[in-house]
């Protein structure tokens, strides 16, 4: 099986899952007070022309849904691993914002309906529940703690168990991993202290809808916490057995995530719920539910509001308001992460597709692609072998395309050794310099043939 099948199996099984969310998510964007985003009482949604608006919403949706759903198929059959993580990148894009163009649209078309038939409702007044506010959090340390502690375990393991002779980054990947959990503690605090909005003016159902809303996210965090303390120490195993390292993080991977995903579903499930229940109670508007306070009814802008995330309209999450800096900030640099996407696509399809070139200059090996990656002195090398069949490697850091090998590569109970190679080829140069191994190999075996016959010329001269 390819690199480019095995990555196109994982985006499969991890994002199609997405595409069904956002599917569900829009289609069922009805709830609380809002119609795509925008303010509308609920007797006016069996309006004509807000039904004309909802049904061609959900006409483009489902066929985009498709269309987007039908893409992917052929990806997995692609044989080469740059093309294919380019398009999966922008598939990603693409089932991300092209369902949130037409709520955007469908968002402008009510505004412009409301405003038509002067249905429009303004408020400049931000209302805070005393009793509200003063809602006990519901996330205590104590709670996370078993978790926390249990994260922490492995992360020391494999700092010492890894430290040294090349294998610093399977500490570094158990340690990211493990530092997860404590992510999910502090995104629990942080959502446990956000604005709660006041629904009506009676504290009591405020300070219920608050308290119910709080219980819910303090739960998932929690699950999701523990699910990856588990994969922590599944990751660490799978790191200590290196035979086991990369089928291991690949299918743990997938299992996680669909752990995640489940857990996501429910509490979409259980948020929606609450705010069915509560939203014959609504009675309030402020400046937070104001449409003029939000663009296309996705992103919340209002400097008057010192608040860095609110309950977003859509869905059951949060958004950040960019009439804040920090929220502006935050939206920057999501904004350059997007934009970072063809060019990081660009730059693998350069590296796939750009030949190896392996040259001996000065009775010196030069290994160079999209830059020089080594430069052996001939009289360095301490002992050298032709290689007509390479022994399983994992990648530490570096290339790891199915027709290109270079970096840092580990070969189970012989050690790290450095890599720059075309794998499809038939013949590699082992060289060892100063205890450091190396395997080499040109664009195709007539060229690693000559680089062979400069070394074996080199020796008998300095003999």
């Amino acid at each position: 099986m390819t690199t480019s099948m095995i990555m196109s199996i994982i985006f499969l099984v991890s994002c199609y899952p997405i595409l069904l969310a956002m599917y569900l998510i829009l289609r069922n964007s009805g709830n609380k007070n809002y119609c795509f985003g925008a303010t509308l009482k609920k007797e006016l949604r069996n309006d004509e022309d807000v039904k004309e608006i909802d049904a061609e919403f959900r006409k483009r949706l489902k066929w985009s849904t498709i269309l987007l759903a039908v893409i992917p198929i052929g990806f997995p059959f692609i044989p080469y691993f740059s093309i294919s993580m380019s398009l999966w990148m922008l598939w990603i894009l693409a089932i991300c914002f092209l369902p949130m163009l037409w709520f955007a649209i469908a968002n402008g078309k009510i505004k412009e309906l409301k405003q038509k038939r002067g249905w429009s409702e303004e408020s400049n007044v931000s209302y805070t529940d005393l009793k509200t506010a003063s809602v006990p959090g519901k996330v205590k340390l104590i709670t996370f703690l078993p978790a926390l502690v249990l994260s922490t375990i492995p992360m020391l393991i494999a700092f010492i168990v890894f430290q040294g002779h090349g294998y610093e980054v399977f500490g570094w990947v158990v340690t990211v991993f493990g530092l997860c959990t404590y992510l999910f503690y502090i995104c629990a605090v942080w959502t446990d202290r956000q604005k709660i909005t006041v629904i009506c003016e009676d504290s009591d159902t405020n300070m219920n809808y608050a308290r119910a809303k709080k219980q819910v996210w303090k739960n998932y965090s929690l699950a999701c916490a523990w699910i990856n303390t588990v994969f922590t120490w599944c990751i660490l195993l799978f790191m200590l057995q290196r035979e086991w390292a990369i089928s291991g993080v690949i299918w743990g991977s997938l299992i996680y995530c669909v752990f995640i995903m489940v857990f996501a579903g429910w509490i979409v499930k259980k948020i929606f719920d609450i705010n069915k229940a509560y939203e014959p109670k609504r009675t309030v508007l402020d400046a937070s539910e104001d449409d003029k306070n939000w663009i296309w009814g996705l992103m919340y802008y209002n400097k008057n509001d010192r608040h860095y995330m609110i309950e977003s309209r859509l869905g059951t999450g949060t958004t950040v308001n960019l009439g804040n800096k920090a929220g502006m900030a935050t939206m920057i640099l999501s904004a350059a992460a997007i934009l970072a996407i063809p060019v990081l696509s660009v730059w693998m399809i350069l590296a796939e597709f750009t030949p190896i070139q392996v040259t001996v200059e000065n009775d010196t090996i030069i290994c160079q692609q999209l830059n020089v990656d080594y430069k052996i002195p001939l009289e360095d090398i301490d002992a050298y072998t032709t290689v007509t069949e390479l022994p399983e490697m994992i990648k530490v850091n570096g290339s790891g395309m199915d027709n290109l090998l270079i970096g840092t590569f580990e070969v189970y109970r012989e050690g790290m050794f450095e890599v720059f190679l075309n794998p499809k080829n038939d013949l590699f140069i082992k060289l060892t310099v100063d205890e450091q191994v190396y395997y080499i190999g040109g664009a195709d075996d007539a060229t690693t043939q000559e680089v062979l016959n400069a070394i074996e010329e080199f020796q008998k001269k300095d003999m």
